[in-house]
């Protein structure tokens, strides 16, 4: 299960959203139904681009690595 604020990856194409699988973005709310999520997606440039309801089966978790020097 996700959570509020996980970084995900689309894994499917949802033309209706103009959302491109590999489309990066985070989850903003975690329905309580189930697997569920409401995600803010952004563009190369950092810039919104579309927030989607999407299911566990069509995103991915990101699993980001900090790098402090």
């Amino acid at each position: 299960m996700l959570k509020e604020h996980d970084v995900v990856t689309a894994i499917v194409n949802v033309p209706a959203e103009g959302l491109l699988a590999g489309d990066v973005g985070a989850v903003v709310h975690c329905y309580p139904e189930g697997d569920v999520y409401e995600v803010d997606f952004l563009d190369e440039q950092g810039r919104h681009k579309c927030v989607a309801t999407l299911t566990g089966q069509q995103v991915m978790r990101l699993n980001l690595v900090s790098l402090s020097a």
